[in-house]
């Protein structure tokens, strides 16, 4: 028998706009032992979490819960996470101790996953991590968002000359632009980010041909520049203003791919965010025959096989590679990340 204390955190109050650390999150160490774990448990050590934006969501207290292609989680929960752990005792067949997993676990230095929450949700994830577990940080859920969101949902090809990417500089946006230009070749990759620094990484690391930051006061300009021939595929992870801008630019049957809208994550009345999209830019849906389509990646579940079998290869040959900000933070610092991410 091995003890651990652990150090969790719970869901202490759902939030409502602006998320308040203090108000929403409360840390409590826990005292857990590999004599707990029952048939098909696994006893899980934190070593990398993610941080996304859908996290927000699922703790905001105006999310309409039949709308969510999730249950939110209640007060008194554990705040979960998608992450890389390591797992410590298993009891669980296909799993031995020091193996490393992806899963959507717990924001906890030390957690115990059982069958019940692996069941719990269609999100629920699970996957043994073979080779090196940082490589993971593309090929997990990241790269996967991306692959079928461009090729599959976004049916971008080598033919189009055109593709837009909000949030470039984010884990999947990233990856996103690195497919579109060193996989498809697509001749007018541009990618949006919110600073100077990351639409400088943009261009050098994943090959935009126009990186441009939607803080500056000729955004707009640089923006009509860079789709001067309309777009093919607009990836969208942002909404609000700039979705209402691409929509504005869209080549006839262009595809919108709607991957999230973190602009309106934490600017939500009644479940409602409160950017709209224009009557112009709508317009265009219909004038345009434009086609939006919004998918989660676990609707693909039956098909990673193909997409890792396209992935790794490309990471092989350098065609993608990680673009990564990882804060080396204590587990009590976690929550701060949330507003880290906020900030753009």
């Amino acid at each position: 028998m091995t003890k651990y204390s652990a150090k969790q955190w719970f869901v202490k109050e759902r939030s409502g706009d602006n998320i308040n650390i203090e108000e929403t999150f409360e840390l409590i160490t826990k005292e857990l032992s590999t004599d707990d774990l029952k048939e098909g448990d696994l006893f899980l050590k934190a070593h990398f979490f993610s941080n996304d934006p859908t996290q927000r969501i699922w703790v905001n207290k105006d999310s309409v819960k039949e709308r969510l292609y999730r249950a939110p989680i209640e007060k008194g929960d554990l705040m979960e996470t998608y992450g890389i752990f390591e797992v410590i005792e298993s009891r669980r067949t296909g799993y031995e101790n020091g193996d490393f997993v992806f899963a959507r676990a717990f924001w906890a230095d030390y957690c115990i996953l059982t069958p019940i929450d692996l069941k719990i949700d269609p999100g629920a994830t699970l996957m043994k991590i073979m080779g090196d577990p940082t490589d993971f940080l593309t090929l997990g859920i990241t790269g996967i968002t991306a692959y079928f969101g461009l090729l599959t949902v976004g049916a971008a090809t080598s033919k189009d000359s055109t593709v837009v990417v909000s949030v470039a500089a984010g884990a999947t946006g990233s990856v996103v632009c690195q497919i579109a230009k060193n996989v498809l070749g697509i001749k007018n990759v541009v990618g949006i980010a919110g600073s100077d620094a990351k639409c400088e990484l943009l261009k050098k690391s994943c090959g935009c041909d126009y990186a441009l930051n939607y803080r500056s006061p000729t955004f707009k300009q640089d923006f009509d520049e860079a789709t001067k021939d309309d777009i093919d595929v607009y990836f969208d992870n942002v909404g609000g203003e700039i979705l209402d801008m691409a929509l504005l630019r869209m080549k006839e049957y262009g595809r919108i791919v709607s991957c999230g809208a973190i602009s309106m994550y934490n600017d939500m009345k009644g479940g409602k965010a409160s950017a709209g999209i224009s009557r112009e830019a709508w317009s265009q849906v219909y004038c345009h025959k434009v086609r939006i389509e919004g998918f989660i990646v676990i609707q693909f579940a039956d098909q990673l096989p193909k997409a890792l079998a396209d992935l790794v290869p490309w990471l092989m040959e350098g065609k993608i590679h990680l673009i990564k900000e990882i804060w080396d933070a204590r587990i009590e610092d976690v929550p701060q990340g949330m507003l880290k991410l906020f900030k753009g």
